[in-house]
């Protein structure tokens, strides 16, 4: 589950003393992603070593599981979008610092309901942020972030599985071949015209061999398989992300009927960026 993952990377950088002051949590399940960021929570701020049956008497995950941490604010939106003046009143609540924990934090659910009001009055925490303020930006699709609260946040993808994605075998073994033949080589282009062009005579296959791609690349984030590939060890896991939100991108065009042949040289050129 990449929230595990999100949530043992975030705890190591907190241990290691970088702990970035704002996250865009991107996910297929806001609200699964929602409790595992209040998981997240009680370990940062815990007063003592935390545990999941955690026994000792600091009051702390109750008041966090009864919405009653004073230093701990939720943002929902209020009808269509989340307003100016939710928050308005988080920015007067957190204007001192935390008394019982170590960080005042706050989460956003749906940030793609932010607007321009809203998410320009939040430029204040991203853009002169306090090292005693954490916010936490759920999202369902990044792009629909405003992006000046976008660009300011550390990204992760919080995907929890899609068991009606079943990968075939024979699929995977032409999208490593694939991967790995266009891996730092800067003959790629020339690849995809000598091998690939033609390679699937059905666009439906295309949807099929790009789908595989990318729920491997996801199994391999979220560290659940054992035949990673060369790119997938070399590369690190914020440019695995940005591969995911290619190969998206990739299925978007083959659905709108894109030419294949672009697709392609157009997926091998952006591709590059995140190895060269």
């Amino acid at each position: 589950m990449v929230a595990v993952r999100m949530k043992d990377d975030i705890l190591k950088k907190y241990h290691e003393g970088k702990l970035a002051h704002a996250f865009l949590l991107e996910t297929n399940d806001m609200k699964r992603c929602y409790t595992d960021v209040l998981d997240l929570i009680k370990n940062i701020n815990c007063p003592h070593t935390y545990s999941d049956d955690c026994k000792l008497e600091c009051n702390l995950c109750s008041l966090i599981d009864s919405d009653s941490l004073p230093s701990l604010i939720t943002i929902n939106p209020d009808g269509q979008f989340i307003k100016r003046d939710q928050v308005s009143n988080l920015m007067n609540e957190f204007s001192t610092v935390p008394v019982f924990t170590k960080y005042n934090v706050y989460i956003i659910n749906e940030a793609h309901r932010l607007n321009n009001e809203s998410a320009n009055a939040l430029l204040k925490f991203l853009e002169e942020p306090e090292d005693n303020i954490l916010g936490f930006y759920i999202t369902n699709n990044k792009e629909n972030v405003i992006s000046t609260i976008r660009s300011r946040c550390q990204l992760y993808y919080n995907n929890y599985g899609d068991d009606s994605f079943i990968i075939d075998d024979d699929i995977l073994i032409d999208v490593k071949l694939y991967l790995n033949s266009i891996y730092k080589n800067s003959e790629d282009l020339l690849y995809n015209k000598t091998h690939m062009s033609g390679f699937y005579k059905d666009r439906t296959e295309w949807e099929m061999f790009f789908n595989t791609m990318l729920y491997y690349l996801k199994e391999c984030y979220n560290n659940k398989r054992n035949d990673k590939i060369k790119l997938v060890e070399e590369i690190d896991k914020d440019k695995i992300i940005k591969v995911i939100l290619l190969i998206e991108d990739v299925l978007r065009y083959i659905r709108s009927n894109g030419n294949i042949d672009l697709i392609l040289d157009r997926f091998v050129i952006e591709m590059r960026e995140y190895y060269e």
